[in-house]
Order: structure tokens, then sequence, then C-alpha cells
């Protein structure tokens, strides 16, 4: 096996990548294997199960040596025990590897170089724009907790246009989903929790602009039972996805019951999504 040539050992690699487990020790057996295991691994590393990512000093170390070095001072002179490490020169270049960002796995990690609020925006920063940056071509966005409005830095074009999967809570600001809009209109899969009762016109803007949605997700996460009819939450976005009934094949629709709201517009235009294979609403 340790002969394999590496065309060879990124296909077998390729069938393990939802196993970190079995990557992670591939890393140990040559240089080659590493080389090859290495892009794998880096595809999406912020999702692994069974990690406790705010206990994992080393991919710390790998995110802030890509930062300034007036950034790693601050980190240094709260962390000193991380400073001997800290400017030496990684392996690869991970992050160019990365097809992914979770924002609550960034913020986990960032955390293990400063309790401070401020300390630890700075760094969240920092690594998003060196993200921007390095990545070619982002897959797969988790936005649950992001603080950052990534769409301005330099590279964000290039690096957003190419996004196919994007989760996200309705808390965060509408201007948010405005500047995702000018780049984010490839989206296949939507997933929605929804967690105000009040329309959030960003959400509507970016669901309009995208041009081959095929699987939608809303899951309302909210514990208000009443809402006035002005701010229905659901008209808007029901009337939007209305409009991609000819590229859906999956809706997953999971309203929280209201009390006196009936949902009529939904079982009006239901029967309009022909291409759904699957169609599940609760």
């Amino acid at each position: 096996m340790s002969k394999l040539g590496k065309d060879i050992l990124f296909l077998i690699f390729e069938e393990l990548q939802i196993n970190s487990k079995s990557l992670f020790s591939c890393l140990m057996v040559n240089r080659l294997w590493c080389e090859t295991a290495v892009p794998i691994l880096w595809r999406d590393p912020w999702s692994y199960s069974g990690i406790d990512y705010e206990n994992k000093s080393y991919l710390f170390i790998i995110i802030t040596n890509y930062f300034f070095d007036d950034i790693k001072k601050f980190i240094t002179e709260e962390r000193i025990q991380l400073s001997s490490v800290l400017f030496k020169s990684t392996l690869f270049d991970y992050l160019s590897f990365c097809r992914s960002i979770n924002a609550n796995t960034i913020d986990s990690i960032i955390s293990i170089g400063s309790t401070l609020t401020y300390n630890q925006f700075i760094m969240q920063q920092e690594f998003y724009y060196f993200f921007m940056k390095k990545c070619p071509k982002l897959k797969y966005l988790n936005m649950k907790s992001i603080k950052h409005q990534i769409f301005y830095f330099p590279e964000a074009k290039t690096c957003l246009e190419s996004l196919h999967e994007l989760e996200f809570d309705t808390s965060i600001n509408a201007t948010y989903f405005y500047g995702l809009s000018r780049f984010c209109q490839r989206i296949t899969k939507l997933v929605i929790i929804n967690v105000n009762t009040k329309l959030n016109h960003g959400v509507v803007k970016l669901i309009e602009v995208q041009k081959s949605l095929k699987h939608f997700e809303w899951k309302d996460c909210f514990y208000d039972e009443y809402f006035a009819k002005d701010d229905d939450p659901y008209e808007q976005i029901l009337l939007v996805l209305e409009k991609k009934a000819g590229s859906l094949n999956y809706l997953r629709l999971s309203f929280q019951y209201v009390e006196n709201y009936e949902h009529t517009l939904l079982l009006e235009i239901l029967p309009k999504f022909y291409k759904l294979t699957q169609d599940i609403n609760n």
C-alpha cells in the first residue's frame, strides 16, 4: 500500500474523506501519503464529528501563522506558551485547500488565543481576510454566528461566486444578505433557521437572485405564538420560492404553530412545485 502512486492514493483517500480518524492516520505513513491526504482533510476541516475545536491548539497555530506580525504580537502576549511556534512556517498552505467555512467552529478555534472579545474580533477578521485571499472557490458556508462582512474583502467576488451551500439564521441583519446577493447567485442548497417573527427582506433578496436553487429548507425556531398580518414572515418567502418552482427538487418547510394563522398561500402554490422529489411540510 505504501508504494501506491499519488493518483491512486488520492482516489482511495477521497473515499475516506468523511472518516477523519482514518485520514489522520494516513498522515503518519510517509511524506507522499501526507501530501496526498492533507488537501482532502482540509477541504472542510471545521466539521469533523467528535472533535473539541476549543481545545485544538494546533489548528489555532496553523490559522494564526497566516496573520500579520502585529496581530501575532498580541496573541503571544496573551498566550506566552504558544509564542515559540507562532512564527514558524507551516509545511502546507492549508487555507488554499479549504472549500468551506463554519463560523461557529472558527469562533471556537479563535477563542483559544484570547478570552477578550475585542481580540477575538480582530483575529476573526484577520482569518476571513486571509481565507478570502487563499481560497479559490468556496463551496459551503455556515454563517450562523458570523460577525464580519466577508463580501467586502478584495478577493471576495472570486471566492463567493462558487458558493453552492449556505446555512444561516434570520437574526443576521438584512444588509448582510444584500451584500451576499451581489456575488452568491449559484447556490443550490439553502438551509435557513427562522428565529424572528418579522420578515427579513435581505433573505428574500438572496433567494430571489438564485439561478439554480435545487434544495431549500426552512425551520422556525422562535417562541412568539402570534404576529400581526403586516409582520407575516412567510408570505414574501413563499412568493419568491414560487418563482423557483422550475428548479427546486427538495423542499422542507417546518413552520411553527402560530395562533390564528392559516397557511393558505402555501396550499395555493405547493402544486406548482412539480419537480419535487421530496417535500416535507410540518
